[in-house]
């Protein structure tokens, strides 16, 4: 216990200081950019700021410049009074009565673009080191060729669909017509060179047939002949709270399938596979990713299947052989509950698992086993904050749910009819209350079994080399592509689905492990710093360019107060949308803490684990 907190605490720790290296350095690199051109074309500089609002420390340099780190942590400036009033932004100034000299159209020009110039050559350093390091990629991410087409996509509580308990559609490359080892070319007319672009395109698309339905068109090759393949994206939920929202196909990349660990007593160890077989087809049919090896066993079931193999590993490397084995069927999951109620045709279901005392509470009388909720679906508005994954169903009708038998108590109570049932809720904060269900029903669901083998399998992590070039164009050009994507109704793309400093610091937390991914998001953070600033918003870098341009084109010039009032009213509007982003990532961080909970539940109290030994 005291080791996984340490462990915690040292990542939390690296990723805080990552963030503050990396993103804060992307911000020093950008306003660093428009003070070096600024001091270069003889500017007078007044401050140079790391984020916004009142500063935490700083100092004033020889050079008379106010340095300094401030409490918003969303940006940064450098004070430029020549360059325009900006205390829209940046704040009162101390040069307010001093009278300086006019700088020239190319001077504002120049200093205002340096700053995205500046996080351009940052990111194409960055991603020069990355092309000789390498950045790990799942395998497979580098090829389009297809290991497994999904027959159903999970749209939403993926973790139950396997019980049957959450929402699915049917796939939509399966229904198209696309099969694993298809080799994808194009996706709507654009090629592709890895599967991360495949799935980038799909995001990203905004077909749409006559009929409104959301379209898609593959380019593939198979069997040596070119076909175009139509298909009609699902949308998959990936966060309750958030309403966060993407198209996919239902596709996988293809994929090694190593044995790694062998179960004593396992059909795997008695059929004769080894540590490092390459499982090269099943019944003779070419495999090309575990998924769809682990598919193929299910269908097959407890019948004997005949596996090619090739050894990886030892002085037998190389080598094939054919090696027999017959699945177990084995239970893989503890009972769950169901409580439906609402519309007969489509009704609402919570679903509950019994759960021991340990994840409960912490409080040593907790001697009894309860019912937890592990989800619902689809949501209700109604019972959305009460039934939040972890609620504990204490009693139903004022009658206890007793040790180790809720579910059976559950149904006893409920005298398996539909009826009105009053529950008993608590949480571990200490939260009570109670609520009733209109013509509610209890059923318990089968636990789920598989086909077993009894073998575990390793995965390959690849490297990508990726072209610094390539790299920075490819981003640059998905992040036109989303901003385009805002503002037409035929895309997924909202603005509820952009990130802020929140997002950005948990991704770094998230992959502070890897230091070369932790490079490679801060290639994307800088390019798309570049992108932003130089848009021609008012009290943007472009919005700086714009407004120079503009006063060069009319003879009198630009009207000083028109100008600040625009200035303002941009300030407003880019806080207003930051705000609401802000909000966004607060629900999004409540959402991924709910899926965190419900993962947690699934692992110690839903997962069985498999066993072939009799000992």
């Amino acid at each position: 216990m005291e080791n996984n907190l340490l462990g915690d605490l040292a990542t939390s720790l690296r990723g805080i200081l990552l963030l503050a290296f990396f993103f804060g350095g992307s911000i020093f690199v950008h306003e660093l950019g428009h003070f070096l051109a600024a001091r270069r074309r003889g500017l007078k500089i007044e401050r140079f700021s790391i984020g916004f609002g009142p500063k935490i420390f700083g100092w004033t340099g020889k050079d008379g410049v106010d340095y300094r780190i401030a409490w918003i942590p969303l940006g940064g400036y450098v004070a430029l009074p020549q360059m325009g009033d900006s205390s829209a932004i940046e704040g009162e100034t101390d040069e307010k009565a001093e009278k300086l000299p006019e700088i020239s159209y190319a001077d504002k020009m120049i200093v205002a673009v340096m700053g995205a110039v500046f996080n351009v050559i940052f990111a194409f350093g960055l991603a020069t080191i990355l092309w000789f390091t390498g950045v790990p990629v799942p395998e497979g991410s580098k090829t389009t060729v297809i290991g497994y087409v999904q027959e159903q996509v999970v749209t939403s509580t993926g973790q139950l669909s396997e019980l049957g308990l959450g929402q699915s559609a049917p796939g939509p490359a399966y229904i198209a017509g696309l099969r694993s080892g298809d080799e994808v070319l194009a996706v709507d007319d654009k090629p592709v060179k890895t599967f991360t672009q495949i799935s980038e395109a799909v995001l990203l698309g905004n077909g749409k047939s006559n009929q409104g339905v959301r379209t898609c068109k593959f380019t593939i090759l198979r069997d040596g002949k070119k076909l175009d393949i139509t298909i009609q994206p699902a949308i998959v939920k990936l966060n309750a709270q958030s309403g966060d929202k993407i198209r996919v196909a239902g596709i996988m990349p293809r994929s090694s399938v190593i044995v790694d660990t062998i179960l004593p007593d396992s059909p795997a160890e008695k059929g004769g596979l080894r540590r490092g077989d390459r499982i090269l087809s099943l019944n003779q049919k070419p495999i090309h990713s575990l998924t769809e090896f682990m598919e193929l066993m299910r269908k097959g079931g407890a019948t004997e299947h005949t596996l090619e193999v090739e050894q990886t590993s030892g002085p037998e490397k190389g080598t094939k052989r054919l090696v027999k084995v017959t699945p177990k069927i084995s239970p893989t999951t503890n009972p769950v509950g169901q409580i439906l109620y609402g519309d007969y045709q489509n009704p609402h279901t919570i679903v509950v698992v019994p759960v021991t005392r340990d994840l409960l509470s912490t409080d040593a009388k907790a001697t009894r086993d309860q019912l937890m909720v592990l989800g619902m679906y689809p949501e209700d508005s109604a019972f959305k904050e009460i039934l939040k994954t972890g609620t504990v169903l204490d009693k139903v009708d004022g009658q206890e749910l007793s040790v180790l038998r809720s579910l059976q108590d559950l149904e006893n109570a409920t005298g398996g009819t539909k009826r009105d049932l009053t529950f008993y809720w608590n949480r571990a904060n200490g939260e009570t209350g109670n609520f009733v269900l209109k013509d509610a029903e209890v059923k318990r669901v089968k636990p789920l079994e598989r086909a077993l083998i009894g073998a575990q399998f390793s995965t390959s992590p690849e490297l990508a080399h990726l072209n610094p070039l390539e790299t920075c164009t490819h981003i640059v050009q998905q992040t036109f592509t989303t901003l385009s994507r805002l503002f037409d109704r035929n895309s997924d793309i909202k603005v509820n689905q952009l990130a802020s400093v929140i997002s950005i610091s948990k991704t770094y937390y998230n992959i502070s492990d890897d230091l070369r991914r932790v490079l490679w998001f801060t290639v994307l953070i800088n390019l798309n710093l570049a992108i932003l600033n130089l848009m021609p918003i008012p009290v943007l870098d472009g919005g700086h360019m714009l407004i120079a341009t503009l006063g060069r084109l009319f003879k009198n010039g630009l009207n000083t107060k028109v100008v600040t009032i625009v200035q303002f009213i941009c300030m407003a509007f880019l806080f207003s949308l930051m705000a609401y982003i802000i909000l966004n990532d607060v629900r999004r961080c409540s959402g991924d803490n709910e899926l965190q909970i419900k993962q947690q539940i699934i692992e110690r109290h839903l997962q069985k684990p498999v066993q072939f030994s009799d000992k």
